[in-house]
């Protein structure tokens, strides 16, 4: 209509002359840059979706003008962040400076329905380091309880979900315990080693099984531990003993062992009988008596001889082979040695 004015207005100032023309001329000028500044009204008709970018959600409240600026439909931009930028060509709201540091792909996240609620966030998005938006403000961060660690969330956890995180200790700060206590992580069972030792004295992050294991940090007794069932425990064939197990040997091996005879029960037989221990030689002095009769636990030798006990008669032991045995001016006799003298003294 505007068009067909302007038309009309032009043919009749071709037939003026003087202010009349003049006055003509302005307003078809006038005219000409109203048509550029008006709002352009929409045709319901025109079908959008043939420009290869339909009109959804809030696209489809928006006036032709908050896009297509000075009129100009050829070109207009179609990725979001070209006109919902600071600076941008058109009216269309802006990225806030609070916004998470993101690409510009707007569409990840957002939808043209409205800005909020944000139905999902796209992590690969997101530019960063996790703590930077999951700090408790911006979006949900570590818990009060959560393990003291680094805050890069992504060593642990996935962008699915906070739950069944891939633990790593390496972001781990403080002592194992710390977590290990039997609330926030698992902690020492009830039947383990009494210690004061941090579980990496002797554990490694990779299982329980102990890669080391370190006897300073243990407190109590050695058998606490050493009793055939936490530790090995002492063989059916040990000596009978009440001693401690670090009375005789070492925390780096069982043998070689410094042997205390103070804390042996039982009778010395009982460990020198030849197998456990060394027992009486084939050429010992028959006797009954137990080794401590006679000998000490210092050594064999020398020891304090006692008759009581000797087995057998005196010729097997005075025989001048084991024990003095008769001089060669002896009266001639065929008679054993006590049939005369005593046990004290070969004097009558």
């Amino acid at each position: 209509m505007w068009t067909h004015l302007q038309s009309e207005i032009a043919s009749r100032a071709r037939q003026m002359r003087g202010p009349a023309h003049i006055l003509l001329v302005l307003l078809v000028i006038s005219g000409a840059c109203f048509a550029q500044t008006a709002p352009i009204v929409p045709d319901e008709k025109f079908d959008h979706f043939s420009t290869g970018f339909p009109l959804t959600g809030g696209h489809r409240q928006a006036a032709c003008s908050d896009c297509h600026m000075r009129g100009l439909f050829k070109g207009t931009p179609r990725q979001c962040a070209v006109c919902h930028t600071v600076n941008g060509p058109s009216s269309a709201s802006k990225k806030p400076v609070t916004h998470l540091d993101t690409t510009d792909f707007c569409e990840d996240c957002h939808t043209t329905n409205a800005w909020r609620p944000t139905l999902r966030v796209d992590h690969f998005s997101v530019i960063g380091p996790c703590g930077s938006c999951h700090n408790g403000r911006t979006a949900q961060g570590k818990g009060q309880n959560h393990i003291t660690s680094g805050n890069n969330c992504d060593d642990c956890h996935t962008t699915s979900t906070f739950e069944s995180a891939v633990f790593d200790h390496a972001q781990v700060t403080g002592a194992c315990s710390s977590c290990h206590n039997g609330r926030t992580a698992s902690g020492q069972s009830a039947n383990h080693i009494r210690t004061s030792a941090q579980c990496d004295d002797c554990h490694s992050t990779r299982a329980w099984t102990p890669t080391s294991f370190d006897h300073d940090a243990v407190t109590g007794t050695c058998s606490s531990c050493h009793n055939g069932s936490s530790a090995t425990g002492k063989p059916g064939t040990h000596i009978p003993t009440s001693a401690q197990c670090d009375t005789c040997h070492t925390t780096r091996a069982w043998t070689p062992a410094n042997f205390d005879h103070s804390g042996v029960t039982g009778t010395c037989s009982s460990c020198h009988n030849g197998t456990i221990a060394i027992g009486k030689s084939n050429n010992h002095i028959a006797t009954t008596n137990d080794c401590d009769t006679c000998h000490s636990n210092s050594a064999w030798t020398p020891a304090n001889f006692s008759h009581n006990g000797i087995t057998g008669t005196c010729s097997s032991c005075h025989n001048s082979t084991t024990a003095t045995g008769k001089p060669n001016n002896h009266v001639t006799t065929s008679a054993q040695c006590d049939t005369c003298p005593t046990t004290h003294a070969c004097a009558p």
